[in-house]
């Protein structure tokens, strides 16, 4: 091996230091494994910027990062101003008791990565890695150093998260129709309010937030083929991009908006890896999947693929008997999270009145309402008259054998399945509920269902529980003899 070859041995190899990777890697490394992270590019990386949706701050605090988030200065997205339906625009404000953040994504991706080094990941960065090859042990990775130096790693596991590029290869298969995203930085002399602002337009939509630095970034989403339609060339895609802008109120409050930098064009249509997961690798982040950027909750699913990705690697490299749960787990999470953003998003698409026949729009509602959950029914009766009538399971319920999380683990468990559930449920409000589902095999009254479960729950939890079984239709009358 030459003076400018190196050679290093890892347990576990993260390619891609964005939120996935890094919270990959922060999370296996407090699980007790070596883990290396090799990273293109120095941080702070030029990126677009990023609306982040409340939802992502339990995660955060699961890594230990939120306060760390909360102190970087970033701004609070508390209000959406929105033109979507009828083309009437409304404001919205966030329900929630922290709301959504306005962030620059290189510095809040610089934060994560920062977080995983401290948890003692060794971070390679600036490092190419190169095409990784199997061998009877692992992976081999060839890293390329800054001047040109070489680096050969070994690792026993590869942990893909790259991004659409995705070292690993494999086959994506789209789950919604093709979509373009240009997008460019602006600056004014007079800024509209801190609000987000969600604009439909007859050929697209349209995004514009506030970033930390002062400007404003606009997004428009439209469906390539408009570009061929209309002849647009690299040379002309900035005029394009400016007439769609002037056709929305995005810069509308701005006195003299100017343009900073040219104009970029991504490609953000959604996917899904065919085998996201395997025994000695896993895809996390857009390298497993991609969702419709209406959500603004892009962020959020990287995370949560490297926080259940990290639960599976786990259980493969330390309970290899556990394989296959692990293996089923991640793929059917997955699966899972695609088809419900889907729906909810051709939910909202179908929604549109204006534009509703319009090719954009039609295309993108298609299998709205697909995965709509059903209502939950009301309770009958107050009082006496519910408190003496029998129920039992419905018959269409069943106990299946699930792969749940338990502790840092997969392990299958005992779930109840029912054609009313999304998913098999294992756990509710902490108790695991098919050593409950016995005593509903027979006809029994709430009082007495509550009674027989209170060896093992609480009786108020035991109450909670059969309400839910109720509301949920998984309980059914027994006629009276």
């Amino acid at each position: 091996m030459s003076a400018l070859e190196a050679r290093l041995d890892t347990e576990v190899c993260v390619v891609g230091g964005g939120p996935a990777g890094a919270a990959l890697a922060l999370r296996l490394a407090r699980l007790g494994h070596a883990v290396c992270l090799v990273e293109r590019q120095a941080f702070p990386r030029p990126h677009v910027g990023e609306s982040l949706a409340p939802g992502v701050w339990p995660l955060l605090d699961l890594l230990d990062v939120a306060e760390e988030v909360r102190r970087a200065g970033f701004l609070p997205a508390r209000e959406a101003r929105v033109r979507w339906e009828d083309g009437t625009g409304r404001s919205v404000r966030a329900r929630e008791a922290e709301p959504g953040l306005l962030v620059d994504r290189g510095r809040f991706d610089a934060l994560l990565l920062g977080a995983a080094r401290a948890s003692g990941v060794r971070v390679l960065q600036p490092a190419a890695a190169q095409r990784p090859e199997r061998w009877e042990d692992g992976w081999k990775v060839p890293v390329v150093l800054p001047g040109g130096r070489r680096l050969h790693l070994t690792a026993r596991f590869l942990a893909d998260a790259s991004g659409r590029g995705t070292c690993l290869g494999g086959r994506k298969e789209p789950v919604s129709a093709r979509t373009l995203a240009l997008h460019g930085s602006w600056r004014g002399e007079r800024p509209h309010g801190p609000e987000t602002r969600v604009e439909a337009g007859p050929d697209g939509w349209y995004w514009g937030a506030h970033l930390p630095d002062g400007t404003f970034n606009a997004m428009a989403f439209v469906d390539p083929g408009l570009l061929r339609e209309r002849g647009v060339t690299r040379r002309t895609l900035e005029s394009f991009y400016r007439e769609l802008l002037a056709g929305t109120e995005l810069l509308g409050a701005w006195s003299a908006p100017r343009l900073l930098g040219g104009v970029l064009a991504s490609d953000a249509t959604c996917y899904q890896d065919a085998v996201p997961i395997e025994r000695d690798c896993i895809k996390v982040g857009e390298a497993s999947f991609s969702i419709d950027p209406l959500s603004s909750s892009g962020v959020q699913k990287a995370l949560q693929t490297a926080l259940s990705g990290a639960v599976a690697v786990h259980t493969l490299l330390v309970r290899p008997d556990n394989a296959s749960a692990a293996l089923r787990f991640y793929t059917e999470d997955q699966r899972d999270s695609v088809a419900r953003h889907a729906a909810w998003a051709a939910g909202y698409y179908a929604e549109h009145r204006t534009y509703g026949e319009r090719p954009f729009w039609k295309r993108r509602a298609r299998g709205a309402g697909e995965l709509a959950p059903l209502e939950a029914r009301p309770l009958p009766l107050e009082g006496e008259a519910l408190r003496h009538r029998r129920w039992r399971l419905d018959r269409e319920a069943a106990l299946v054998d699930t792969p749940c999380i338990v502790g840092d683990l997969i392990e299958l468990r005992r779930a109840l399945s029912h054609p009313r559930l999304a998913r098999p449920v294992a756990w509710l409000d902490g108790v695991e509920l098919a050593p409950l589902m016995e005593g509903l095999r027979d006809g029994l009254t709430m009082p007495q269902l509550a009674d027989t479960w209170a060896r093992q729950v609480p009786f108020r939890q035991g109450v909670t529980i059969l309400g839910w079984l109720y509301r949920q239709g998984l309980l059914t009358e027994v006629d009276s003899p």
